[in-house]
């Protein structure tokens, strides 16, 4: 009987034992289950985040920023390069906005864009150049935060702070034009605060002394253009003349005049005049046949009556003019008049070839108006 029963609590503590060893692993397993998926869902969840900051992050560099701008320049979006201008670029009293437009316009076309972060760009303060394909600088940004946006994680949204397109308005003209005379550039008058120095005096004044004065030169210096203007000019009287672009100089001259009412009457007078001075150097006119083409007292008369050279002429026969010719004419002003006279004088000689002696004069004479009637100011010899 005392066998029997220790057979039976044998039996007993063997199932009580086996049943608290698997109530342990239950519990072991179970433990390690739950934390296996909690790491597995942590593991998921922090994934999920660092995917979603990593993104966020991303998103919040401020060289999209800088992308988006320099897609501007690629799409040519003019307005808006300069409308986005910090600084516009001064425009003369010569030209309007519209000019800029087209300078940048020529600047950005037919070019790709492409930008790179600047050496003083810092991370509080982007800063990107903007650059053409082939490495010239265009413009640079500057970015800011835009306060106005709130990020995630506390990340800063940028916005353009600045934008600085590298414009050169390289443009400038040099004018010469008589005083007298009115210059415009694009059809807008140049006056007198764009004189490149003072006026300079006419050395031609001398020949007309004291009866008039030539005007002097003008000369006007414009900058800061952004490209090649028109340039034109009216004379003293208010109608356009010519206005001539010297390349080579690269500068502009704007001369007198060559026509004027009543040109027709003095060219009479200056070939009469020019043929009785050739007949009176010849003695072939008396002593005072050039008395009625000068004023009185004219010292241009006195000199050609004191000069000698009437001596110098030989015996010789009859004498005519032919071939008469106005080779130039310049309107200084209404009462001033340069003319370049040719005339032939046929002269018979009393020996040799029955042919005439062909003697040339090409006069350069200066005609003033005293009181309505053109007379001789000065011969330049």
């Amino acid at each position: 009987m005392k066998s029997s029963g220790n057979g039976d609590k044998t039996n007993t503590n063997q199932k009580n034992g086996k049943s608290k060893i698997n109530f342990f692993l239950v519990f072991l397993i179970s433990w390690l289950v739950i934390v296996t998926a909690f790491i597995a869902w942590f593991l998921l969840r922090f994934n999920s985040f660092a995917a979603v900051y990593e993104s966020e992050y991303e998103a919040s560099l401020p060289y999209h920023t800088a992308e988006a701008i320099t897609q501007k320049f690629n799409d040519q979006d003019v307005d808006y390069i300069v409308a986005s201008m910090t600084s516009k670029p001064a425009v003369t009293a010569f030209e309007d906005e519209n000019v800029v437009h087209e300078y940048v316009a020529s600047l950005i076309n037919g070019h790709h864009f492409d930008y790179i972060e600047t050496d003083s760009s810092r991370e509080d303060e982007p800063e990107y150049y903007i650059k053409t394909e082939d490495g010239i600088l265009v413009a640079r940004v500057e970015l800011k935060e835009d306060k106005s946006v709130s990020l995630p994680y506390g990340f800063k949204a940028w916005e353009q702070e600045s934008l600085e397109f590298f414009t050169a308005a390289s443009f400038e003209v040099d004018i010469t034009a008589p005083e007298t005379y009115t210059v415009y550039i694009n059809g807008v008058q140049v006056t007198d605060m764009y004189l490149d120095g003072e006026i300079v005096p006419s050395e031609l004044t001398q020949y007309v002394d004291p009866y008039a004065v030539i005007p002097g030169t003008a000369k006007y210096l414009v900058k800061g253009l952004y490209k090649r203007p028109t340039v034109t000019a009216v004379d003293y009287l208010g109608n356009e003349c010519e206005c001539v672009y010297d390349s080579q100089n690269d500068k502009y001259v704007v001369g007198f005049i060559k026509d004027f009412e009543g040109r027709e009457e003095l060219e009479e007078f200056a070939i009469d005049f020019t043929s009785t001075f050739a007949n009176y150097i010849s003695q072939d006119a008396g002593n005072y046949a050039l008395d009625k083409y000068f004023p009185s007292g004219s010292a241009a008369l006195s000199y050609i009556k004191r000069n000698s050279s009437r001596e110098l002429y030989t015996r010789h026969g009859a004498v005519s003019i032919h071939n008469e010719e106005i080779k130039d004419v310049i309107v200084y002003s209404e009462d001033v008049v340069y003319m370049e006279i040719y005339v032939e004088q046929w002269m018979e000689m009393y020996w040799g070839s029955d042919e005439p002696e062909v003697i040339p004069t090409d006069a350069h004479v200066y005609f003033v108006n005293i009181d309505g009637k053109w007379l001789v100011g000065g011969i330049q010899y």
